[in-house]
């Protein structure tokens, strides 16, 4: 997947790429944002938006959102990679305002429960406040209805 990206093709190509692995989608996903965001910590949501495109690319198919939830909170869960998990809840609600994944997915993916993620890990943890948050949104939307 890092020499794919090194190649600088275009996004349509990226998609064709991704649609002709014939591994798991999470895998696949996996390798993506492991290819795009390996080694960095501090300044992990300036990346991801700088880097969204890609993102957008690989999300377009059915369940693709919950793949790249999965992908974050392992990338974010990582040993060693705790200031990126400090920036999870930032990331998640950058992702959420630039539509890359919607309101239901985070929170199916958050009550489900980390893929390879402790729930009292730091992730957890700095994804909660987000979470609390989008649940009132979609209360007080449900009001209005």
């Amino acid at each position: 997947m890092k020499e794919y990206l090194k190649k600088g093709l275009p996004l349509s190509q990226l998609k064709t790429f991704i649609s002709s692995l014939y591994e798991p989608p999470q895998d696949v996903i996996d390798a993506l944002f492991n290819a795009l965001f390996d080694g960095v910590g501090k300044e992990f949501l300036k990346q991801v938006m700088k880097k969204k495109k890609y993102l957008v690319a690989a999300t377009q198919e059915e369940g693709s959102q919950m793949h790249l939830l999965n992908s974050i909170g392992s990338f974010c869960g990582k040993s060693g990679n705790k200031e990126a998990a400090k920036e999870v809840a930032q990331v998640l609600m950058a992702l959420y305002d630039e539509d890359i994944v919607e309101e239901e997915f985070v929170l199916e993916w958050y009550q489900r429960g980390p893929s390879g993620v402790d729930k009292s890990s730091h992730v957890w943890k700095n994804v909660k406040p987000f979470v609390v948050w989008l649940q009132s949104v979609e209360f007080e939307s449900e009001e209005e209805d």
